[in-house]
């Protein structure tokens, strides 16, 4: 299939990225530039600007006047339990909200069936290299001593599982069900995503449970699904 004028500038600057040629976080060229270098009208420069905007190769305020520069690309990573075990010293989780529900209706309407109060209610952030890469928002049930929990919880670098190991509780099973799309408004917000990019995200329902298949946790997560590589191993 031949491609059009735009389709090439943008395959060249699209590998410029990849490459490294044009560094993250650099100024991208302007489209003046651009059209002295291939020399193209103002009109197949912005459509191939457009689709590295899209891509989320290249930031760009919505007025196309303003500066542009190259995005840096994160690298993939397999997801495990812990963020900070997985990422250690270019990792940060920030606890946006830490609290125990006392009340059923303070729980959301698709867990009441599954979870009874009292609940540790956990929403954090989960950030790598500085960048948000994970919005989480976790029921723990009451099987733990959720005092002790939200104490120890509170402490700077604290991982989730392996501080309910250290109450006597051992995470053994994980159940999650995947969904990958585009991010909401207020996903985009939550996540800090550049506007007018086509980021994807996948979105997370996790289920915890012990060796006795007891309930332990229900957790959902936003994820960036370009700072992540999920990995499935099942019989067939």
């Amino acid at each position: 299939m031949v491609r059009t004028k735009w389709q090439d500038i943008y395959q060249q600057l699209r590998e410029r990225i990849l490459r490294g040629e044009l560094k993250p976080g650099q100024a991208f060229p302007t489209n003046f530039e651009l059209m002295k270098e291939f020399n193209a009208h103002a009109a197949t420069v912005q459509n191939a600007v457009n689709a590295l905007i899209r891509e989320g190769l290249v930031f760009s305020e919505e007025n196309t006047t303003k500066k542009r520069t190259v995005r840096s690309i994160p690298y993939r990573s397999h997801r495990r339990g812990d963020f900070i075990r997985e990422h250690h010293d270019i990792s940060n989780e920030m606890i946006i909200q830490l609290k125990i529900i006392e009340h059923e209706e303070e729980l959301p309407q698709s867990i009441r069936t599954q979870i009874q109060p009292p609940v540790l209610f956990s929403h954090t952030q989960q950030l790598r290299d500085e960048m948000i890469v994970t919005i989480a928002r976790s029921y723990i049930t009451n099987i733990l001593p959720l005092d002790k929990l939200q104490s120890r919880l509170e402490k700077s670098h604290a991982m989730l599982y392996r501080t309910m190991k250290t109450l006597g509780f051992r995470s053994l099973i994980c159940d999650e069900t995947l969904v990958s799309d585009l991010p909401s408004p207020n996903e985009t917000d939550e996540l800090q995503i550049p506007k007018n990019t086509t980021i994807p995200i996948v979105r997370i329902q996790r289920k915890v449970f012990d060796h006795r298949e007891q309930l332990l946790q229900i957790c959902w997560m936003i994820n960036r699904a370009d700072c992540y590589e999920f990995q499935y191993r099942f019989r067939l």
